[in-house]
């Protein structure tokens, strides 16, 4: 199964740590050639040393996603090295744990910019890739707060709702263009964007998401046939 994959381009966004380093190992492992967005500069480069010394090809590209022109310019870099785009995976994504009436105008600006605007320009040029090729799979990395509320989450859970909106709108614009478009919405992840958090506490008592679970379940969607659509995937953690 890993050879279908063997010489694929993927893009992949946040993957100095957690859930996108996990993703970016695995497709690494396929032998995708990736292009690896983050703006951790040192873990990104951890990253794309382990890869390149299990055989495989990653392009460092530091971005700071909250910065739209730096986007832009990443994304120019990213297609002056590779001439098709066989993936994207929109992972980077930040936390803001605070009650409604203490959050900053800054802070909501944040949040909103790095998991919504990032990715909706990032998705937007991928696809003009993907379209003019008629083929490719974009791939968000969402949350289960796209689905539902969180008690001090008000900032995060309006990003989350968004992308999922975005995503659905996306897929229906990209289907007749034979470009697949799939949203994970896990809840629960063993990551360090929970830290010192009450949701990260809470969520921590019991069995748990790992990061290696998120990108053997993106393996899973790049694998699928043509033929097969999956545009949304919940995931729980196993609660007892």
């Amino acid at each position: 199964m890993e050879n279908m994959l063997n010489g694929k381009t993927a893009i992949v966004t946040g993957a100095s740590r957690g859930i996108g380093k996990a993703i970016a190992l695995a497709l690494g492992k396929a032998k995708m050639r990736l292009a690896l967005l983050a703006r951790s500069t040192d873990q990104l480069e951890e990253v794309v040393e382990k890869i390149h010394a299990a055989g495989g090809e990653a392009l460092p590209v530091p971005c700071d996603l909250m910065n739209s022109a730096e986007v832009e310019i990443s994304l120019n870099k990213v297609f002056e090295h590779f001439d098709t785009l066989d993936v994207l995976i929109s992972n980077a994504g930040i936390f803001l744990e605070k009650a409604i009436t203490e959050i900053e105008l800054a802070e909501w600006d944040r949040v909103l910019r790095t998991n919504l605007t990032a990715t909706f320009l990032i998705c937007q040029r991928a696809f003009r890739k993907m379209k003019s090729q008629k083929s490719g799979r974009i791939i968000a990395i969402a949350s289960s707060a796209s689905t539902q509320g969180f008690i001090h989450q008000a900032g995060y859970c309006a990003s989350k709702h968004g992308l999922l909106g975005f995503m659905r709108c996306l897929s229906i614009e990209a289907k007749p263009h034979q470009v697949h478009v799939h949203t994970i919405c896990p809840g629960g992840v063993r990551t360090g964007l929970l830290a010192d958090t009450y949701m990260g506490e809470r969520v921590s008592r019991g069995a748990i998401i790992e990061p290696e679970n998120i990108a053997d379940l993106v393996l899973f969607l790049i694998r699928q046939p043509e033929n097969i659509d999956i545009p949304e995937i919940i995931l729980k953690r196993f609660a007892v």
